[in-house]
């Protein structure tokens, strides 16, 4: 004899997408950006370039991308519409916009900063924090 069971109620988890993608814009990717500038690494791999003697000497170090710390604390995310975030540059774009556009003119040709954007290392791991969050709610572990 085969017994059938009918569900007429399905609970599917509560997922909210929104939230997920704030906590992965704020505590993945704008920290990997950061830290980059703060490793002179370019989010596409290797170093960003050297500062200019005449740049260090003017700066009093050798520290791209750190005068003010107007850059570092300038990048920002915020909702738009349901299911996602926008990373940009917030505040003074005067002051930083000629480095983010143009790059740096120097004697040997314009220097260009490669750091806005997901490196492999966050984009893995915002991956890893998706899975993660998938497997909770399907398992029941996360109620809301």
């Amino acid at each position: 004899m085969i017994k059938v069971e009918i569900r007429n109620k399905i609970n599917f988890p509560d997922i909210r997408l929104q939230e997920e993608l704030e906590v992965i814009a704020d505590k993945i990717i704008i920290q990997d950006i950061i830290n980059g500038i703060k490793a002179r690494k370019a989010v596409v791999g290797g170093r960003l370039p050297k500062n200019e003697p005449a740049t260090i000497l003017r700066k009093g170090h050798d520290n791209p991308l750190e005068e003010t710390g107007t850059l570092l604390n300038s990048f920002k995310s915020r909702a738009q519409g349901k299911n996602k975030v926008v990373i940009s540059i917030m505040g003074d774009r005067a002051k930083i916009g000629k480095y983010l556009q143009d790059g740096i003119d120097t004697k040997k040709g314009l220097k260009q900063y490669i750091f806005f954007g997901i490196s492999k290392d966050a984009f893995r791991r915002s991956m890893d924090y998706v899975r993660k969050k998938v497997k909770e709610y399907t398992s029941g572990a996360n109620k809301r």
